[in-house]
C-alpha cells in the first residue's frame, strides 16, 4: 500500500510506501489478547515471589555486547538498531536499542544494586528490536519479550536454576499452553568434552554456533558441517554422540572414556531432581544435550522451549546462567539464572491452538447508544450514572442503525447493550442471554445490575 504525500487526488504528489515490514501492529481485539496474556504470566510469576522491572529501551553499545564476551569481533552484533543522536544533543555515547533484556538488566543491576535486595527475583515484559531477515510469520524485528530471572552477588545456587524452569512452566500452564516441552542442557559438559580433545576457547566458540545454529536438523548435517569447518572427525563424532545421549549415565561414559570433566553433569542432575522437586510435572523438564545457546555469556544451565509437535517453529523461549555477564563493569560479580519467551511466537501459538477465538462478553459491562439524533443529554446522564454504578462503559454519541448495535456490542466485548430511545426511554438487553427490559432514563443503572444479577442465577 502506498501513501500519497499531496493534498487531493488532483495535485501532482510523492508517492511512498507506509508498509512497515517485520514491525508488527494490532488491531484491538489482538491487543486485548495480548494484554491478558501479559497479565496472567506477570500475576504468575508474582505469585512465586518475582517482582517486575522496567529498563531502558536504548541502551549502550558497549554494555549490549558485554566487552566483547558476546561476539568474537567485540562490535556490536549485526542484527542490533542503532541509534544515532542529533548533532546539537550529542553526547559522544554510542547507543543501539536493545535486541533482549538479559544484557539490559544486568547493566541495571550493577548501576542499582546499593538500591536492591539481593538474591534478586525480577521478571520484564518489554519490547526488543532486531535487524534480522523476516523469515516466518512469527518472526519480527520488533516484538515482546518476556523475561524471568533470578540474579545475586558473588554466588548463586543451582536450585534457582530449576525454580527458574519452575516459574516458566507456571506461567505456561496459566495460559493454557498445552504440549511444551522446556529441555535443558548444561554448557560445561560441551566445555568439557572440547577441553578433552585440546579445542581452546576461540575454537569452541565457532563449534558452539555450529551447533546452535544446526539445532533441528539431523545431526549428521551438524557432523558435516563441523568438518567442512575444519573440526577433526573424531570431535565431530564426539560432539554428536553427546548430543544424541538421553541420559546423564551415557553422557557420563563418554566423558569418563575423554578423562573430561563432570562439574557439569553433576550441576544438571541436581537441578533436574531440584525440579521435580518443586512440582514440575512429568515430561515437563526434559535431558537435551544438543542445546547450547549461542550467546557466550551463558556459562552453566542453558533452556530451550518447544512446542510438542510442532518443532518446525523453533524454540519459543530460551535462556541459562550466566555467571559474569557484566563483571567488567565494576569488578563484582552478579551471577545469574533466567529464561527468555518471545510473545510473539507464543501468540501465534495460542492462536494456532484456537485459544484466541472471541472472548465471552464481559458482565457488568455495557455500551450506550442512542437510536436517534437529538439525544446527547439522555446518552450522557445514562453514562455517567452506569459509570458511577462501577459499570466498565463505552459510550456512542451518534445514532446506530438497529441492525449495526448487536456488532458494536460484540466488537466491545461487552453483555449489555444500552439503547436510549428517548428522553427518559431506555432499553437495556443481555445479549449473551437475550433478556431485556424497558426502564426510566433513572433507573438504568439499577436494571443493568438486575439484568446481570438474574443470569448469573439462572447460570
Amino acid at each position: 500500500m502506498t501513501l500519497a504525500a499531496g493534498h487531493s487526488q488532483d495535485d501532482r504528489r510523492i508517492d511512498f510506501d507506509i508498509a512497515m515490514p517485520g514491525f508488527p501492529e494490532s488491531l484491538p481485539g489482538d491487543v486485548l489478547h495480548e494484554q491478558a496474556i501479559i497479565r496472567t504470566i506477570s500475576d504468575g510469576f508474582g505469585r512465586l515471589g518475582f517482582k517486575p522491572l522496567d529498563t531502558a529501551a536504548v541502551q549502550r553499545q558497549e554494555v549490549l555486547v558485554a566487552g566483547g564476551a558476546q561476539y568474537l569481533d567485540g562490535g556490536i552484533p549485526e542484527f542490533a538498531f542503532t541509534v544515532e543522536e542529533p548533532p546539537e544533543s550529542r553526547t559522544g555515547a554510542r547507543f543501539a536499542l536493545r535486541y533482549d533484556l538479559t544484557v539490559p538488566v544486568s547493566r541495571f543491576i550493577a548501576e542499582h544494586s546499593d538500591k536492591l535486595v539481593f538474591p534478586l527475583h525480577s521478571y520484564q515484559i518489554n519490547k526488543v528490536w532486531r535487524a534480522e531477515q523476516i523469515t516466518t510469520a512469527t518472526h519480527w524485528r520488533e516484538f515482546y519479550q518476556c523475561d524471568v530471572d533470578v540474579i545475586d552477588r558473588g554466588e548463586l545456587n543451582f536450585l534457582y536454576d530449576a525454580e527458574i524452569a519452575y516459574a516458566v512452566d507456571t506461567a505456561f500452564q496459566g495460559i493454557g499452553v498445552d504440549g511444551f516441552t522446556i529441555r535443558v542442557s548444561n554448557r560445561k559438559v560441551l566445555s568439557a568434552l572440547l577441553d578433552s580433545h585440546g579445542v581452546r576457547v576461540h575454537r569452541a566458540r565457532g563449534i558452539v554456533q555450529i551447533l546452535d545454529k544446526g539445532a533441528g536438523q539431523e545431526i549428521s548435517e551438524t557432523v558435516a558441517q563441523l568438518t567442512s569447518a575444519g573440526v577433526p572427525p573424531q570431535v565431530a563424532a564426539d560432539l554428536a554422540r553427546l548430543a544424541t545421549s538421553t541420559t546423564i549415565a551415557e553422557a557420563t561414559e563418554l566423558l569418563d572414556a575423554r578423562g573430561a570433566d563432570k562439574t557439569g553433569l553433576g550441576e544438571l542432575e541436581r537441578v533436574m531432581r531440584a525440579a521435580e522437586d518443586l512440582g514440575m510435572p512429568d515430561g515437563h523438564l526434559v535431558l537435551d544435550f544438543s542445546i547450547t545457546r549461542g550467546h557466550d555469556y551463558y556459562t552453566g544451565t542453558v533452556f530451550e522451549i518447544y512446542a510438542t509437535g510442532r518443532e518446525h517453529w523453533g524454540a519459543i523461549g530460551a535462556g541459562g546462567r550466566y555467571d559474569d555477564l557484566l563483571g567488567h563493569v565494576n569488578g563484582i560479580s552478579y551471577p545469574g539464572v533466567g529464561m527468555s519467551v518471545g510473545l510473539a511466537r507464543l501468540m501465534g501459538l495460542l492462536r494456532e491452538d484456537g485459544l484466541f477465538a472471541r472472548r465471552r462478553p464481559r458482565e457488568n459491562a455495557a455500551v450506550v447508544v442512542p437510536s436517534t439524533a437529538g439525544l446527547d443529554d439522555a446518552v450522557l446522564r445514562a453514562v455517567r450514572d452506569l459509570r458511577l454504578a462501577g459499570v466498565a462503559t463505552r459510550a456512542m454519541f451518534d445514532p446506530v442503525a438497529a441492525e449495526e448495535t448487536s456488532g458494536i456490542a460484540e466488537e466491545s466485548e461487552v453483555a449489555v447493550l444500552v439503547d436510549v430511545q428517548g428522553a427518559d426511554a431506555v432499553r437495556v438487553l443481555h445479549l449473551p442471554s437475550g433478556a431485556d427490559t424497558k426502564v426510566r432514563l433513572d433507573e438504568v443503572a439499577r436494571a443493568v445490575a438486575e439484568l446481570s444479577d438474574a443470569v448469573k442465577a439462572g447460570a
